[in-house]
């Protein structure tokens, strides 16, 4: 029971990162942006990691940082900016096809062989995404740019490479010390970028109004929601951990029309039952095998 409800804060937590972040792109730019919500996510994940025992000395190298860099600085940075041209519902939506690319990427990198359920789950994937986006480019009111929709397949591009290689070279770091250092190379990474781009960004700082939003996407959605992440994962398993893919969209969709005033529209009726469908027949040998969700 203790992990379910893990299981939904931590969907609601990640889809509103969506809509936080849309919110802020009216004071910040994105690198700000990704800058401040890394740096409070960091103030939330440091008492964790100090109290971690037999805490690991990393050698930081130039894959280590991209491939971390993959994890948060570079599609954080993405998001943003593809949030400026299209809703949050259909970006939420869009968001869920980082096991499709993981699957994908997979089968180029690490030579997996892949069974026909998972090659019908990427062509039923494939028309979702196809649905989703022509609907939404036809519908009145929706806020949509071709372009800004396909940066987030850049998004779930990176999210996918990185756990690829996060599987495949990095499994004997903590998972905990993973997310700081994830954060941390964000922080510094888009630090730099902040200080030339927006300088006096600090003088927003004094507002309620942008405070909360970044205390929530930074504290909550970045640093909270590693920890429960992993939380999920050492109660549950990564099975159960894996359906925050499910459950996140639905979240992103109820906050974009209810806060944001987002249309409803025909796209996300038909595309989103097809993208949950493509991630379900994906994962159809679970449930074939009667694996139970909670370990």
């Amino acid at each position: 029971m203790k992990s379910i409800i893990y299981l939904i804060v931590l969907s609601f937590l990640w889809g509103s990162a969506f809509m936080w972040t849309k919110e802020l792109l009216d004071v910040f730019k994105p690198p700000t942006i990704v800058f401040f919500r890394c740096l409070f996510g960091l103030v939330a994940l440091l008492p964790f990691v100090l109290l971690k025992k037999n805490r690991m000395h990393l050698k930081i190298r130039p894959f280590f940082v991209f491939v971390l860099a993959l994890g948060a600085a570079i599609p954080w940075n993405i998001m943003a900016f593809s949030l400026q041209g299209i809703d949050t519902s259909l970006s939420g939506i869009l968001n869920a096809t980082t096991p499709l690319f993981a699957l994908l990427f997979s089968i180029i990198i690490l030579k997996t062989k892949p069974s026909w359920n998972q090659t019908t789950s990427l062509l039923i994937g494939f028309v979702a995404v196809t649905v989703l986006i022509l609907f939404s480019s036809q519908s009145t009111g929706v806020q949509f740019s071709i372009f800004h929709a396909f940066l987030m397949f850049a998004v779930t591009m990176a999210y996918a490479l990185n756990s690829i290689w996060i599987k495949k070279y990095y499994t004997n770091i903590p998972t905990i010390l993973l997310g700081f250092w994830t954060l941390l190379i964000s922080a510094i990474l888009n630090g730099v970028i902040s200080v030339f781009m927006e300088p006096y960004a600090f003088k927003h700082l004094g507002t309620w109004e942008i405070i909360l939003p970044l205390l929530v996407l930074g504290c909550l959605c970045a640093g909270l929601g590693y920890v429960i992440f992993y939380q999920i994962i050492s109660i549950g398993g990564p099975i159960l951990a894996s359906m925050v893919t499910f459950i996140s969209p639905f979240v992103t969709i109820v906050l974009g029309i209810f806060f944001l005033q987002e249309p409803f529209h025909l796209g996300i009726v038909i595309g989103m039952p097809l993208m949950i469908l493509s991630l379900l027949l994906m994962n159809i040998h679970i449930f074939k095998r009667n694996v139970p969700l909670i370990e």
